[in-house]
């Protein structure tokens, strides 16, 4: 399966950002796995994320067009509130998952998140899609008061929460959440895919995310020394830094240099975390 989580970015005026982040590998029996597939999907119109675990076959499929329907305008409206839209990509993914043969009704579990307004009017929503022969059933997440996980799913998921707890075990005192930040959460992901803790999870980070205005961001990652997006390397380009790059400490990065950005936010490990 995979690790797959999405998390919420807190500031003072309140929610800033929605993420949703997964591994790269996709394994199939007698140990053999792939770590160069892809999970999360982002929208380059609209402000639309997914991510997929569970089978892959039918979620790489069905979402990949689903991004293209919501880019062309030809799924959802610009005034369609949160709820419309979920029912409108759940009716979707039923019709396409009915006229599989039955054979092949594998489950999967997606995780949606959306953004109704724009700027300090916005709001961040998420969903969990469960995909299975009973039915596709769709159950909307609670955002969190202070920065931290949504929703989280896949056999990495055990490990995620350990490496989480121990990132944030000497914040556990601060009610209001101050130390709590989307560093944690991310970090955390990373470590614990680093760890190999979950034999399948594997390869490289990929990140999609919303911020207040604008359509989804698809963004690089720095990892192990190397550009990836969408679990792929990125080699040279003069267009590396069309891009938002972040590296396992969530850290805004150069894309041609691998390098945190001059202006950019340090984002230090906790005392008790030790790099893997």
């Amino acid at each position: 399966m995979t690790t797959l989580l999405s998390w919420t970015g807190i500031d003072p005026h309140g929610p800033a950002s929605i993420y949703i982040a997964s591994d790269s590998r996709i394994s199939w029996g007698l140990g053999k796995h792939w770590n160069l597939g892809r999970k999360v999907f982002a929208s380059k119109t609209s402000p639309e994320i997914f991510g997929y675990c569970g089978s892959v076959t039918f979620p790489i499929q069905i979402l990949g067009q689903l991004i293209e329907l919501i880019d062309n305008g030809l799924l959802l409206a610009e005034n369609d509130c949160f709820i419309v839209k979920l029912e409108k990509i759940r009716a979707k993914i039923e019709e396409s998952y009915r006229n599989q043969p039955v054979s092949q009704h594998d489950v999967c579990e997606i995780i949606y998140a959306s953004r109704e307004g724009s700027r300090m009017s916005s709001t961040f929503h998420a969903a969990i899609i469960r995909v299975s022969r009973s039915g596709i059933l769709t159950e909307r997440c609670v955002l969190p008061e202070v920065s931290g996980i949504i929703a989280s799913a896949g056999t990495g998921k055990p490990s995620l929460k350990n490496s989480y707890a121990e990132w944030i075990g000497p914040m556990l005192q601060d009610p209001e959440g101050r130390s709590r930040t989307s560093r944690s959460v991310f970090g955390a992901f990373c470590d614990a895919l680093m760890s190999e803790a979950d034999s399948y999870s594997g390869g490289a980070p990929q990140l999609v995310g919303l911020y207040r205005e604008g359509p989804a961001k698809n963004f690089g990652i720095i990892y192990n020394e190397s550009r990836f997006m969408n679990g792929i390397e990125v080699g040279s380009s003069p267009f590396l830094n069309n891009i938002e790059w972040r590296n396992s400490m969530f850290e805004r990065c150069c894309g041609e240099t691998m390098k945190i950005l001059k202006n950019a936010q340090r984002q230090p490990r906790p005392n008790n975390k030790k790099k893997i």
